[in-house]
């Protein structure tokens, strides 16, 4: 199924709200128009039609009001990432980083790592309770677009479940005490109440969350599981952020004499990721038939351009120089780079280490023992990810031009701490 002609329906046409949208707009840049930029207005009719699918006249609207934006010599202003974002594919830059919406989602971690912990667990239970309420409303008399090929109740209330085994830890962590019954957890996970907590969630979230949080979501097509791929997706790389910065804080205590500490960010790196992974369970209730239709826009934009996943990996270890020539890290331009440039890494301080002799066998064991369980998550990580690509898309290839699930089987032997006699190219 490679058109969409899977969904049921004719590609889509701009629909009449354009017209309002295109008054929205020109009434915002009129003298004395509103103040705020009118981001529902844009991102309902986005939602409506697709992003593949918006109109010539209203990009070239679109922009001409980002050229008009005053040019920022610091960070650029949320309203001009917002404009990046939508007019990726009209500027001809698409990719997995602007499909994914990461410019607005995504800011350095904190250099502490209970504070990074805690952005990041903040972060994912936005996302999550907002997929909740996603679902929640598709059964309703007037559901969110995109609202094609609509789920199951059955379906919204499984999704439910696996997206709260994913926020319950962060819950706990991050939320204020009694909101999630720790006791409970600790029994059975996943059995709390998904509704209640996605709304306390939502409830608490700052005016900035909940525009960045709508603003997030712009989906290609028109079928209700590309909102299930992308806020899943956005998950990953939130907790990939977290994962980077606690493995660069590994490296700098390793280097700074204090091994110990080291190794437990490098443990509280695999805990997260554990954490994680029924992410893939949440992932896997999408239907092949809608992921094959809508997936026929992506083209150009792959997970394998995950800049977020590769700081992670090459903070591990240094990658192979057959690694670092292949599309993994050719996708990658910048995270390649600071490779090339001698980027420190774990595996590597740590082995300085013990040739220089400034490495006592207990503290040694302690990396070791965090190094091997990091290690074991991930090779889990990486099974449930192919399994996963085999049901989606079978043979085919990914998108982006890759090779998909055939590059995904290549790779599963590879590991995140290679042997020192069998440095083999980092996973992808």
């Amino acid at each position: 199924m490679t058109s969409a002609e899977g969904a049921g329906t004719a590609i889509p046409s701009p629909a009449p709200p354009a017209v309002d949208v295109v008054q929205g707009l020109r009434a915002w840049t009129a003298p004395g128009g509103p103040a705020e930029f009118p981001y529902a207005l844009v991102l309902g009719h986005l939602r409506s039609v697709g992003k593949h699918f918006l109109d010539d006249g209203l990009l070239r609207l679109l922009d001409g009001i980002r050229r008009s934006l005053p040019e920022s010599r610091d960070e650029p202003t949320f309203l001009r990432r917002f404009l990046d974002v939508v007019l990726d594919k009209h500027d001809g830059r698409y990719d997995y980083a602007s499909y994914t919406a990461l410019s607005l989602l995504t800011r350095p971690a904190p250099a502490d790592r209970r504070e990074a912990l805690r952005s990041r667990d903040e972060a994912v239970l936005l996302l999550l309770a907002d997929l909740m309420r996603f679902g929640e409303r598709a059964s309703g008399d007037t559901p969110d677009a995109p609202h094609g090929m609509p789920p199951s109740a059955e379906l919204v209330a499984k999704r439910a479940r696996l997206a709260v085994r994913v926020m319950e830890p962060a819950a706990l962590r991050a939320l204020a005490p009694g909101v999630v019954d720790a006791a409970a957890v600790a029994s059975v996970p996943g059995r709390t109440p998904g509704g209640p907590l996605a709304a306390e969630i939502l409830r608490s979230a700052a005016p900035e969350q909940t525009l960045v949080l709508s603003a997030s979501v712009q989906p290609v097509y028109v079928l209700h599981d590309e909102y299930l791929f992308l806020r899943t997706l956005q998950s990953f790389e939130t907790t990939f952020t977290f994962m980077s910065s606690a493995l660069a804080t590994a490296v700098r205590l390793l280097d700074g004499g204090r091994p110990r500490e080291s190794a437990e960010h490098v443990g509280a790196v695999a805990d997260v990721l554990k954490e994680s992974l029924p992410l893939f369970s949440l992932l896997a209730t999408m239907r092949p038939e809608a992921f094959q239709t809508f997936r026929t826009f992506t083209e150009g934009a792959s997970a394998i351009q995950s800049a977020g996943y590769k700081t992670f990996e090459s903070l591990c270890s240094t990658p192979s120089l057959a690694r670092l020539a292949s599309s993994a890290y050719t996708s990658v331009p910048p995270v390649r780079e600071r490779v090339v440039n001698g980027q420190a890494t774990v595996q590597g301080t740590w082995h300085a280490l013990i040739a220089a002799h400034r490495l006592d066998p207990a503290d040694d064991a302690a990396l070791r023992a965090a190094a091997d369980r990091l290690e074991s998550v991930h090779q889990r990580w990486k099974q449930t990810h192919y399994r996963l690509a085999v049901r989606m898309i079978g043979e085919r290839s990914g998108t982006g031009y890759t090779q998909g699930v055939p590059y995904l089987a290549a790779v599963l032997e590879n590991r995140l701490f290679p042997a020192p006699d069998r440095h083999s190219a980092l996973v992808g």
